[in-house]
């Protein structure tokens, strides 16, 4: 009997061949990137009579946390093919995970801004919500469709997705302290919950519990929340936890036991986890030397890293990288990823919105903060993907040209400190959404606010983008099958981007020579 199935469209239930970064792909439309082209490179997940042998880490967590409330055989995880073999009469609520259901993300608006088809992700989401409510339709069932996860909060921008969509509920925010006894109510009768349900607090650490079965990229959380207040950000309104490394500890040796051999450790940023200096922000060494020390070292594990990280520490502390380096093992074959967000190169923009970004530094000093720590992390094989917003509220075409000289500086100058085989970042620039506490701020409008700089801007991170995708460090690519697997998708990828870069010169028309020889 099976009251809970869960699943979530294709987007999400791949793992894009391990390719780092192929998962951006999904951002992409039909436009831009061929239909039978991206279901070939996001191959599904493999599954095990319908059930899906690995799942994205939110969905999994609240699979686990169901599980306090329910019998295992009355909760299902479902690959989104084969939904109908386990919604019957007793299936009380099909629940969706959601990351970019309506393509309001930063990457995904700017991927799409040419119009025409909307995204892979928006595509198939809305395509398996009309599925799980065509089976509810011709089998005369009574089940409810709630959506959650990670891109619920844009059903708050576009409310009207829910009537549209014939969905019943959308949960935004954390959920592991309530989600059972709130499914109980809402099978029954619905309690007294309204279409966009918004949770209020946040479960402790220990009312979060363990994933029970693997996650997609072998992903383990190992903290929740930030606290650097950046005023666009929507996880720094989230409470700081830290999980401790037992706990770690046994999600990581969760997915070794099924067949994963990576230790990804999720975080808004790695180097505040256990984080003891709130005034500087300067990271706790000890720490996460241990963290990393104890995930690399799990029997089975071939690679570690995490996925956030602010570039400030490594400016601020180079040994710490050194030592990350060193227990990593990492090396001309062995590179550390990061993503990291450097927004902007103004000084006046990083005072204005996110201040403590560059602490233990000045506003005045983020243009120096972010080469000298990109110079470390590339000293010590590290490989960051840079972020940058554009359209922020008062941003001047002075602080774009900031921005893009800063880019080129970085361009021009590492490559001489650290060498060329060892200059490696990737980075691009997205339009202002605004969420955090920058609700009601305008968001970026490409036809409305596109100027000459920013264009300009634009240009020249995925110009630099296409360079790294045709010129890769053969360490980046982890073992003989990853690098074939690139050499087949790599030039995809740079296709993909070079066909919109086309695109997008051709539409706005600006000088591009303004920028090739600053």
């Amino acid at each position: 009997m099976t009251k809970i199935v869960l699943t979530a469209d294709r987007t999400l239930m791949s793992e894009f061949r391990e390719v780092p970064n192929l998962n951006f792909l999904a951002c992409a439309s039909s436009n831009v990137m061929p239909e039978f082209l991206f279901k070939m490179i996001a191959k599904p997940i493999p599954n095990e009579n319908g059930i899906a042998l690995k799942a994205p880490y939110g969905l999994r967590k609240v699979e686990a946390a169901l599980l306090k409330y329910y019998k295992p055989e009355e909760v299902v995880v479902a690959d989104p093919d084969y939904l109908e073999n386990f919604i019957k009469e007793d299936t009380k609520i099909v629940g969706v995970n959601v990351m970019e259901p309506f393509g309001l993300g930063p990457l995904t608006m700017l991927a799409t801004w040419h119009g025409g088809a909307p995204s892979y992700c928006t595509t198939f989401f809305t395509n398996l919500i009309r599925k799980i409510d065509k089976i509810r339709k011709v089998r005369n069932l009574k089940f409810k469709i709630v959506v959650g996860g990670s891109g619920a909060w844009q059903f708050e921008f576009q409310p009207y997705r829910i009537n549209e969509l014939n969905i019943d509920h959308a949960i935004i925010g954390e959920v592991e302290h309530i989600i059972g006894p709130m499914f109980k109510e809402l099978e029954e009768d619905g309690g007294n919950y309204k279409p966009i349900i918004r949770i209020k607090g946040f479960p402790k650490v220990d009312e979060i519990p363990l994933i029970v079965k693997p996650s997609c990229h072998d992903l383990v959380e190992v903290m929740r929340g930030c606290g650097r207040n950046c005023e666009f950000c929507e996880p720094n309104l989230r409470a700081s936890r830290y999980y401790p490394f037992e706990y770690i500890l046994k999600e990581i040796e969760l997915n070794v036991k099924y067949g994963g051999d990576k230790a990804w450790l999720q975080t808004e940023d790695i180097f505040l986890y256990s984080l003891e200096d709130r005034r500087n922000f300067l990271p706790n060494k000890d720490a996460l030397k241990e963290l990393f020390s104890l995930a690399i070292n799990v029997k089975g594990v071939t690679h570690s890293n995490a996925t956030h990280g602010t570039v400030a520490p490594a400016a601020a502390d180079p040994e710490l990288i050194k030592e990350l380096s060193k227990i990593l093992k990492a090396g001309p074959n062995n590179w550390i990823g990061i993503q990291t967000g450097i927004e902007t190169g103004s000084s006046f923009l990083i005072k204005k919105w996110m201040p403590l970004k560059c602490k233990p530094f000045s506003p005045e000093e983020w243009q120096e903060v972010v080469f000298e720590g990109t110079r470390v992390f590339n000293e010590n094989y590290w490989f960051p993907v840079y972020t940058l917003i554009t359209g922020l509220p008062g941003e001047t075409e002075e602080d774009v040209w900031e921005t893009i000289r800063l880019i080129d500086r970085m361009e021009k100058e590492l490559p001489n400190l650290v060498g060329k085989e060892k200059t490696h970042f990737w980075i691009g620039a997205f339009p202002f959404i605004p969420i955090g506490v920058m609700r009601g701020e305008e968001a970026f409008d490409f036809d409305k606010n596109m100027t000459e700089a920013r264009f300009l801007l634009f240009y020249k991170v995925y110009k630099h983008m296409i360079y790294e995708i045709t010129n890769p460090h053969p360490g980046t690519l982890k073992g003989p099958w990853l690098n074939l697997t690139y050499k087949l998708f790599g030039p995809i990828g740079s296709w993909v981007l070079s066909k919109w870069l086309k695109n997008f010169i051709k539409k706005y028309g600006y000088d591009v020579s303004k920028i090739e020889n600053l």
